[in-house]
């Protein structure tokens, strides 16, 4: 319909199946029966001198505060209008001039609540709109269709360390790592082309990279506007480093002990599983150490906890280059320490990591002046020897602790004899003869 005389044939505009209304200076001049009845109106009369921008939703009045004359520039906007009962329907408004020596507007909407089809798609935009009006310090995006960035905001510009202005039309690819670029642009491309629907209105985790190179987990999410023929898809963008880092504090407190930095129980029982998995899939054996500390107590009474966490914090140290890479230490008690050896060919093998372990424990460590001395009594049991499972082989490396602890300490011992294995030094030791290398 062109602007002109016709456009206020009143006659001709309740002709309309859908609202229309005249506006004059923001204010509604005209509206016929059918913008009446889908606004609730018990008349025409009663929006007569009202601004139409009353029944607009408070979050979208800011598309029409900006000015009647702006929105005449696009096609169809999408927003939401509500009636005088207060519920709110989604309508699609066009606006064209009216020559007039006032401000004159012709103002057209559709109710199209019927074409939004699921409760969910309208939570989903809703959700999405409430981020971009209520997260001003997150960053915003628009990109077109060839993927290049027409808008960003400042949040966008300090997140990813580019100066104002400095990012609009270049590819949306310059934020993520080089890794990454790839695969979103065919994500997009996929989109694009119809095979993935599901590409919007989700948050995405990825990687993100500033101008400087440096990377730092990203969330995602994007929608989708369409703009006249074409489409402009809108990004939030949120650094999630805090939380990320927040994740791996709370992920290291459940799986390693605070005071030492080792696996704890939780993750020495999850990795002795793929071990055991691994030994029954492709043969051998492995190895548990059980080590409990000798003299321990006494430095702890003494000389005070303080001292005691300065001593384990260092037996953890030493500890933990007495094994391969493929091995665990953790600490699993007070001054109790258990050592997983994987895919050994011979008990010897598990008898060297013991000789390690005590030669270096040997040596003092200093405590505010102060010499501690410690030594370990270390119990062996070997899978698949010493049980048919790992609680078994657990156990019997913990009853071979204790032969040690009560045939003078310092020192191994198998929980059951090896001598066929057992190298030239060993040769001969009983299952509960402790082997003492203290002298």
């Amino acid at each position: 319909m062109k602007p002109g005389t016709a456009v206020l044939d009143h006659q001709l505009l309740e002709l309309v199946s859908s609202l229309v209304c005249i506006l004059r200076e923001g204010r509604v001049a005209f509206i016929n029966q059918a913008g009446s009845r889908m606004l609730g109106l018990s008349g025409v009369d009663v929006a007569l001198g009202t601004p139409f921008v009353d029944y607009v939703e408070a979050d979208y009045r800011f598309l029409v505060e900006a000015g009647w004359d702006l929105l005449a520039e696009e096609d169809f906007l999408p927003l939401k209008l509500h009636r005088t009962d207060g519920t709110l329907f989604e309508a699609e408004i066009r606006v064209r001039v009216v020559p007039s020596p006032e401000e004159t507007f012709l103002l057209e909407a559709r109710d199209i609540s019927k074409f939004v089809r699921s409760a969910e798609a309208l939570r989903e935009r809703e959700e999405r709109l409430q981020g971009v009006l209520a997260s001003v310090a997150e960053g915003i995006i628009t990109v077109n269709e060839q993927g290049l960035i027409e808008t960003a905001n400042p949040a966008i510009d300090r997140m990813f360390g580019y100066p104002p202005g400095k990012l609009v039309r270049q590819h949306l690819g310059v934020l993520m790592a080089e890794s990454l670029r790839d695969h979103h642009q065919e994500m997009f491309r996929q989109y694009l082309d119809g095979s993935h629907q599901r590409l919007m209105g989700r948050a995405v985790e990825s990687l993100g990279r500033r101008a400087d190179g440096t990377m730092f987990p990203i969330e995602i999410s994007v929608s989708e506007l369409r703009h006249g023929k074409s489409r402009l898809f809108t990004g939030i963008l949120r650094d999630i480093s805090e939380r990320k880092e927040n994740e791996e504090r709370i992920k290291r407190l459940a799986h390693h002990d605070n005071l030492t930095g080792l696996p704890n129980r939780n993750l020495l029982n999850d990795r002795i599983n793929h071990a055991l998995a691994r030994v029954r899939r492709h043969g051998g054996r492995m190895a548990v150490l059980y080590v409990d500390l000798d003299k321990f107590k006494p430095i702890n009474d003494t000389l005070g906890h303080e001292a005691g966490d300065v001593v384990l914090r260092e037996v953890a140290s030493r500890l933990s280059v007495c094994i391969r890479g493929s091995d665990t230490v953790s600490r699993v008690g007070g001054d109790e320490f258990v050592v997983v050896v994987e895919e050994i060919a011979r008990p010897a093998e598990a008898a060297m990591v013991a000789r390690k372990i005590i030669d270096a424990l040997a040596k003092s460590i200093l405590y505010m002046g102060n010499e501690c001395r410690v030594g370990a009594s270390i119990g062996i049991a070997i899978f698949p020897d010493d049980g048919a499972s790992m609680e078994d082989v657990c156990k019997a490396a913990d009853v071979a602790m204790y032969r040690v602890k009560h045939s003078g300490r310092n020192g191994f011992c198998f929980y059951s004899e090896h001598a066929a294995d057992i190298e030239a030094d060993y040769v001969g030791l009983a299952p509960c003869d402790p082997v003492d290398i203290s002298s």
